[in-house]
């Protein structure tokens, strides 16, 4: 692997070191609202002569790299502004900087003066609070969708092992199915059992925003505290995507993408794909066995992961797209307390997708938007090994004669299908440029048919029963801009519904009993934002939001989780006040800087709680969170950025008594366990062209670092707990790319001085570790 590594890096350098040195020029700047000065994300900028274009990122931004001298006519346009022609000329080894006004579009109606609807469609700046991530810079890297979000200020994600190992994405503490997980504003919580938030190609994602505190209601369903909505990129007409990259630990991911967009006919069609292997066989420590180091030996991984995409622009509905996806994946079970030898998990979902768009829907101004998804899901869970090993190497008989390693009691051969329907409709009503109103409708219908002869077999008796939910989500959001756009102000308002309908089954060997749900809740949250100079904002809202349980809290899984129909909806009360100081696009130095402050109390609060022979989701009470969190980030200079950031939140038991009982409650006041309360990261990226010389190259070297304190793994009650210890990891890496970014090389090291590193107890991450990465693009 590292003699494999090493050569393909020796490649890479040569090639680079083996460039012309002619001289080239470059264009860099941003496009910028004329009346404002806010970057306009999204606009196109289409250079003649070289007939390509880009498209400004998060902050407007854009740039061409390894020009020759002369002048170039720069065409830019965006939705609801006048498109705008630019001469430039460069100079040898110049590079211009430049920055792009567009001035609105407007209409007289009578003596009335108005902007374009397509102006308004455009929400440039949320109330609530919220960090983009532009995946321009993060193309083509060796990054994965978790390393980014991991250096996202107040967002942290908690894995339990290496590649495919479970992981859950915290924000601000609040993590599970509290937080949304959207693709393109569709919800995906219901189906993270199959696709994992690293499916996603980081080369597809435009850029990847972070809710915190107020999500959206256009979104649908039910997150709480936070979400992150990954948006994909937008294809030129021809465009093809090829990477495949080798990491340590035999893992190989290969990635590819191909579009085609038929303008005279309206029709856009690609299809794409991955396909990740890990043996994930790094060394770890075992602190309940004296530290003593084992290799995993029993946490192989793969997944597959095809999609296309038929896209219809010239019917009577502006956009119609029929998505098909198929997922399979397969995964050893690897053991921690014990050596798990044979247990694994297999799983398939196949996904039908449509989505069908048309703005002016019926009136003017109305904006109708509706996707569909149907899915059928099949998870299967096989532990039947009829003996169980220490670390030693010590076998032992299995506690059911029918076999089972995993610690249940039982063997299992289960097998979990599922048959899901979701519908997610959004109206949104432009009144005016001030005034929008937009209603969401999100229903998700849920049938299972579990099945596990075989653990049946082992306790002698029925376990699993067919199940059927049905929850519907609506939301109701009025927006307000001043004329003068220094005030946004959105009110949400929602209301949730859900039913569930199966059987339980008693553990003492009574008899099974129906379960049959029907609740409501509502919820409302309003979010300000107050601009006080054109670079200076302040942001306050305060929610009263609910979480409805998921589909696996309410149900189980049919296997070790049981349905819990006592289980009441979370609800959180949250404030959320922040400043932000942004000279993005208007100074050389792009300063950004932002502080925020955020209170939460926590009621209903859901946890997993083992039993017996099996395990179930229970009510646990109350919790408040205190926090704040600042970011700084800025070019240094014009081939240096840098970042830093730092959160901390204190997240305390409110509960006044134990569990149904009057008894005072112990922990009262004292830090939640096993969530981190304080962190931070800094990392400086260095930038240049044609460092080597020839033209049409771009080089950037960049190096990260991240904080965790250390945090108690269970209430600290006294002296010598067990604790997830401080850890302190550096990344350090490198891209290179070739022929005005067609050809892609890069490398990186993950945790460079090999600290040792969990963020579960007991659950030890790896170590250092390497990967470069190959990437083709095809315009």
């Amino acid at each position: 692997m590292s003699t494999t590594i090493r050569v393909i890096v020796a490649v890479a350098l040569i090639a680079l070191t083996t460039a012309a040195q002619a001289q080239t020029a470059g264009i860099r700047g941003v496009v910028v609202d004329d009346a404002n000065e806010e970057p306009l994300i999204g606009a196109n900028i289409y250079i003649e002569q070289l007939r390509r274009g880009d498209t400004a990122g998060s902050n407007g931004e854009f740039a061409f790299s390894g020009l020759a001298p002369g002048t170039y006519t720069a065409v830019v346009s965006y939705m609801g502004y006048h498109t705008r022609t630019e001469k430039i000329t460069l100079r040898e080894g110049e590079t211009r900087r430049i920055k792009i006004r567009l001035q609105a579009e407007s209409k007289s109606l009578g003596e009335v003066v108005v902007t374009a609807k397509g102006e308004a469609r455009i929400l440039r700046e949320q109330a609530m609070p919220i960090s983009v991530i532009s995946m321009n810079q993060l193309s083509g890297t060796v990054n994965s969708i978790v390393d980014v979000l991991n250096k996202t200020v107040g967002v942290t994600l908690r894995s339990s092992g290496g590649v495919g190992g479970a992981t859950r994405l915290s924000v601000r503490g609040l993590e599970g199915k509290r937080i949304g997980f959207f693709i393109e504003e569709t919800p995906l919580n219901d189906n993270t059992d199959f696709i994992d938030i690293n499916d996603i190609p980081i080369d597809m994602i435009d850029r990847i925003e972070v809710y915190k505190g107020v999500v959206p209601a256009k979104f649908g369903g039910s997150a709480m505290g936070g979400a992150v909505n990954i948006v994909l990129k937008e294809y030129p007409d021809r465009y093809a995507d090829a990477s495949y990259a080798l990491e340590s630990f035999n893992t190989h991911k290969i990635q590819t993408v191909v579009k085609r967009n038929i303008k005279e006919k309206g029709i856009v069609f690609g299809v794409g794909g991955g396909y990740t292997y890990s043996d994930n066989d790094y060394v770890m420590e075992l602190s309940h066995l004296n530290n003593i180091k084992v290799k995993r030996n029993h946490d192989k991984y793969k997944k597959l992961l095809l999609g296309g995409s038929l896209k219809a622009k010239k019917w009577w509905f502006d956009e119609v797209e029929f998505e098909p996806v198929f997922v399979g994946t397969y995964r050893d079970i690897q053991g921690i307390e014990t050596d798990i030898r044979e247990a694994f998990i297999k799983s398939r979902a196949y996904i039908l997708a449509n989505t069908l768009k048309k703005d002016n829907f019926l009136i003017e101004g109305l904006d109708f938007d509706m996707s569909t998804s149907v899915a059928y899901t099949d998870y299967n869970l096989v532990d039947t090994a009829k003996q169980w090993y220490d670390w030693n190497g010590n076998a032992y008989p299995s506690v059911s004669p029918y076999g089972g390693e995993l610690g249940n009691r039982y063997a299992s051969d289960a097998r979990n299908k599922k048959f899901t329907i979701l519908n997610k409709l959004n109206l949104e009503y432009l009144i005016n440029k001030q005034h929008t109103i937009n209603f969401n409708s999100y229903f998700a219908f849920a049938d299972g048919y579990p099945k596990d002869d075989m653990r049946e077999l082992s306790i002698g008796k029925k376990a699993v029963f067919d199940s059927k939910m049905r929850s519907w989500t609506g939301g109701l959001t009025y927006d307000f801009r001043s004329g003068d756009d220094r005030l946004l102000n959105s009110l949400t308002a929602r209301y949730y519904l859900y039913t569930m309908n199966t059987r339980s089954a008693s553990i003492f060997g009574l008899d099974d009993k129906d379960v049959n749900l029907n609740k409501s809740d509502f919820g409302i949250n309003d979010a300000l934002r107050y601009r006080f100079m054109p670079d200076l904002m302040g942001k306050l809202s305060a929610g009263y939001d609910v979480r409805i349980p998921s589909e696996t809290e309410l149900l189980g899984d049919g296997y070790t989780i049981s349905p819990s129909e006592a289980l009441l909806p979370e609800r959180n009360t949250s404030v959320n006040i922040g400043m932000l100081y942004d000279l993005t696009g208007k100074k050389p130095s792009n300063l950004q800087i932002e502080i925020n402050g955020f209170f939460m109390y926590l009621q209903n609060m859901i946890r997993y709680t083992k039993g017996i022979i099996g395990a179930q989701y229970q009510n646990f009470g109350e919790m408040r969170t205190i926090g704040v969190e600042a970011e700084v980030k800025a070019d240094i200079t014009h081939w240096l950025y840098g970042y830093a950031n730092a959160t901390f939140q204190d997240l305390r038991d409110a509960r006044r008594y134990e569990e149904n009982s009057s008894v005072p409650n112990p922990t009262k006041g004292l830090r939640m366990p096993n969530i981190p309360y304080l962190l931070a990261n800094a990392g400086l990226e260095f930038h240049t062209e044609n460092i080597f010389g020839g033209k049409g190259q771009n080089t950037r070297i960049f190096a990260d670092i991240s904080f965790v304190e250390e945090y108690f793994y269970d209430f600290e009650m006294a002296a010598g707990q067990r604790r997830i210890p401080r850890s302190t990891t550096i990344d350090f890496g490198f891209e290179h790319s070739f022929f005005n970014n067609s050809l892609f090389v890069s490398g990186k090291i993950k945790n460079l001085t090999d600290a040792r590193v969990l963020s579960e107890f007991n659950r030890p991450l790896p170590g250092r570790s390497f990967g470069i990465k190959i990437r083709y693009v095809l315009k």
